[in-house]
């Protein structure tokens, strides 16, 4: 059973989280350089999943997975915009073998850092917020395109440029819509995990790629 709606408390807890992660990306940063990542992921994750958990509960997150409803469109849809990156990886295929640790962390990233994020800014915020769903996907869509050059931006170049801010608005829209229509993230997941796999995550945390602009 869902808890009654807090507008306030729904429209600062992705600040809260945005700026939690951004002083720990800082920090860390002073000390470790890039590999701050790793304690921006694990703060991040579970800030942002605590939130999610207490509002939505045991039940709450596992219905978030169900299975989706409506057209299959919506999975087609979802598989194209998780293709978008994927020439990145085909013309890096290199950085593979240069980096076999990077590599490890990238795989574990790309199929861990979706479940996270798709239950805080789709399943959590667009059950929660207090406006209608096209103000709910505008403004979860916003705040998770400015946490990118907020927390990964403080140590990663890519992350402040303008070509992963357009990819971002695109992407955490379609996901948006994609859950409302089918209620489910299940499609929103895979696509999240593919995305991730194609933009070479964790090689770009560490600047090991950067995107030419």
């Amino acid at each position: 059973m869902y808890m009654k709606r807090k507008p306030c408390y729904q429209l600062i807890a992705p600040i809260c989280v945005i700026a939690l992660g951004a002083l720990i990306a800082y920090v860390f940063h002073l000390f470790i350089n890039e590999w701050a990542w790793v304690a921006l992921a694990l703060v991040y994750w579970g800030s942002s999943f605590l939130i999610a958990y207490k509002a939505l509960g045991k039940e709450g997150i596992s219905s978030l997975f169900q299975k989706p409803i409506g057209s299959k469109r919506w999975l087609i849809l979802s598989i194209v915009v998780g293709l978008i990156p994927l020439s990145i990886l085909l013309l890096n295929l290199n950085l593979l073998v240069s980096y076999p640790l990077i590599t490890v962390f990238w795989i574990i990233f790309a199929f861990i850092n979706p479940f996270f994020e798709q239950v805080f800014w789709r399943g959590y915020l667009l059950q929660k917020l207090p406006f209608r769903s096209g103000w709910c996907v505008t403004y979860s869509t916003a705040l998770f395109v400015l946490s990118h050059p907020l927390m990964w931006g403080i140590f990663s170049i890519a992350n402040r440029s303008w070509m992963a801010m357009v990819s971002l608005v695109v992407m955490g829209a379609v996901w948006s819509i994609v859950y409302l229509k089918t209620k489910s993230l299940r499609w929103c997941y895979i696509s999240h995990v593919m995305v991730n796999i194609g933009n070479l995550t964790v090689f770009v945390f560490l600047n090991r790629y950067i995107p030419p602009v």
